[in-house]
């Protein structure tokens, strides 16, 4: 057998048999990347790193700049380590109306400091946002717009990865409510 049908034959059993082995069963996997969550990540949050998510509280936060804005106001998320010492390399985060988490993702990201603005499905353009490198980041800040007349409570959600074997799933924000 030729070199190469070695290495492609080795290549197919080797993903067939993570695919067995990852725990989320018939979904897909979604693997991370160093240049951004790809936009099939965004159903679950959940990156394909083929590791469990941590169940501790994570050590990063997103904090609102405000708890109370009117509609159609834009304000400032920051994404930073909660202790001084620890850094994330990847990120990605929505915003979603408190009252009806499964509408998907709403509003729209704009002026990132260290990421990239996604179009996750299910809902307005630029409604999600990301890293854009794998260089360790204590601090990240986006600006959001709420969409157009909305009045209720957002709450925004991000996933954190350390690194690709240590990651939290969907760390909620304060809410912020838009009158």
């Amino acid at each position: 057998m030729l070199d190469c049908q070695k290495i492609f034959k080795r290549i197919c059993l080797t993903t067939l048999v993570l695919y067995l082995l990852t725990p989320n069963g018939n979904k897909i996997a979604v693997h991370g990347s160093s240049s951004g969550s790809p936009v099939q990540a965004c159903a679950d949050m959940v990156p394909a790193h083929h590791v469990d998510a941590q169940t501790s509280a994570s050590p990063f936060v997103t904090k609102p700049s405000v708890t109370s804005a009117g509609n159609d106001s834009t304000i400032t998320l920051t994404l930073a380590s909660a202790s001084p010492g620890i850094a994330f390399k990847g990120f990605l985060i929505m915003g979603f109306n408190n009252a009806n988490h499964t509408e998907g993702p709403i509003g729209s990201f704009s002026s990132i400091s260290n990421g990239q603005i996604i179009d996750c499905p299910g809902g307005s353009p630029k409604n999600a946002a990301t890293h854009s490198n794998s260089d360790n980041k204590t601090s990240v800040t986006v600006d959001w717009t709420a969409p157009a007349q909305f009045v209720g409570t957002v709450l925004f959600k991000t996933t954190y990865a350390e690194n690709g074997g240590i990651f939290w799933v969907a760390t909620k924000s304060a809410p912020v409510t838009f009158v």
